[in-house]
């Protein structure tokens, strides 16, 4: 039996403090949506599994995942839904699952209380060890093509972002904590609000490239330091923020061929393993209309959609469905009310495009991340055809 759970806004749990925050718009309801998240984890369990989510689970989003073949036990974790999963699994427990194996989003501070508290087995990485390998400044340390320079100062800053550049929070995630610096007025911005901060400056300044194709790899380590290679997955973003992943082109496969793209991240995976992480594990790469390969931009040593999307392609193809079961599609949607997800599943069903007993279609994968009025929404599509939801979602 494995146990799935876990906060899928890491980032700022791995985030020190002290350490000076790039300016941006407040956004109270992302911190919502992102907490609505881990369902999507509930593609990834068999029959026998538990999933342990924030909010209870909506019961039309647990039928359609026992539809589709992720029958998984569902249950709410009881508690402050102020705190954390994690904080909340630590403070209260559930009785039932002694024995399972821990497999958690990610891991922070106190996931290893969490998993002791449900009596789960299995080894769980040093949560200093994964702090470290997330930051944007381990990464660049690393010191390969396109990775940029960590800057210290705000005299620092303005001498490596006196070209056109990105500006990255070293924990900054989903697009958030990336800022483009292609002019002096963007960069007095920015360092005004690093003045404001009165906070320690870490920062990583990346050239800014003209992107040809966003893709990731993902892999898995395990305790011992062997990785186990998942595959490559072409990414769709809307500038930092993932808006879907599928399979790669075959001529983006043959330029990274070529190129030993995989060697490289299988490099930087034994460097991730050297530092005492393991588990999930993504590479964000890039290549540019120039041509040129920009192997590692950051790396993700937690799961993620594009991962979760690879894994999920893997498993259609194990159990023999045809076609490009693994892309995965987020889009910001309008939502009235709290049953828009029951009125897609509904919609979907009755024009033949729910992907439910081996069927080509559209599989909604997280419910609570369509929240009244606007909402992220996840889906699958299996199968070759993708097909159009336009018109379903103005009827909704």
């Amino acid at each position: 039996m494995t146990v799935r759970f876990g906060s899928c806004d890491a980032e700022r749990h791995w985030r020190p403090t002290g350490v000076a925050v790039l300016p941006a718009v407040p956004d109270p309801r992302t911190e919502q949506l992102l907490r609505g998240m881990d369902e999507l984890l509930a593609v990834l369990c068999g029959p026998e599994d538990v999933l342990l989510t924030h909010n209870p689970p909506a019961a039309a989003f647990t039928e359609l995942m026992r539809a589709a073949g992720f029958g998984a036990r569902h249950h709410a974790v009881p508690g402050d839904p102020a705190l954390t999963v994690e904080e909340r699994l630590a403070a209260h427990g559930l009785p039932g699952f002694e024995g399972g194996t821990a497999e958690p989003y990610a891991v922070l501070p106190g996931t290893s209380a969490a998993a002791g508290r449900l009596g789960l087995d299995g080894p769980l990485p040093d949560p200093e060890a994964v702090r470290l390998v997330n930051s944007k400044s381990w990464t660049t340390r690393l010191g390969l093509p396109g990775s940029g320079q960590v800057v210290t100062s705000l005299a620092e800053l303005d001498r490596a972002a006196s070209e056109p550049c990105v500006v990255k929070d070293p924990y900054g995630v989903a697009g958030q904590g990336n800022i483009v610096v292609d002019s002096p007025a963007r960069l007095a911005l920015v360092r005004r609000g690093l003045e404001r901060e009165q906070g320690r400056i870490e920062l990583v300044v990346q050239p800014l490239y003209q992107r040809a194709a966003d893709f990731a790899a993902h892999l898995v380590i395990g305790p011992g330091g062997g990785i186990t290679w998942l595959g490559i997955g072409q990414l769709e973003n809307d500038r930092h923020s993932f808006r879907g992943s599928g399979a790669p082109s075959g001529e983006l496969l043959d330029q990274l061929d070529r190129a030993g793209y995989r060697q490289t991240v299988e490099q930087v995976a034994a460097a991730v393993a050297e530092e005492g992480y393991f588990g999930p594990l993504s590479v964000d790469s890039m290549t540019t209309t120039t041509g040129d390969l920009i192997p590692v931009l950051e790396v993700n040593a937690r799961f993620s959609p594009g991962l979760i999307s690879s894994m999920l392609a893997g498993r259609a193809g194990r159990a023999g469905r045809a076609g490009r079961a693994g892309r995965l599609r987020m889009s910001l949607v309008p939502v009235r009310d709290e049953g828009f997800f029951e009125r897609l599943v509904n919609a979907l069903a009755e024009t033949g495009r729910l992907a439910v007993d081996g069927r080509p279609g559209i599989l909604p994968l997280a419910a609570s991340t369509l929240a009244p009025p606007r909402g992220w929404l996840f889906h699958a599509v299996v199968g070759d055809a993708e097909p159009d939801l336009t018109g379903i979602l103005e009827k909704l």
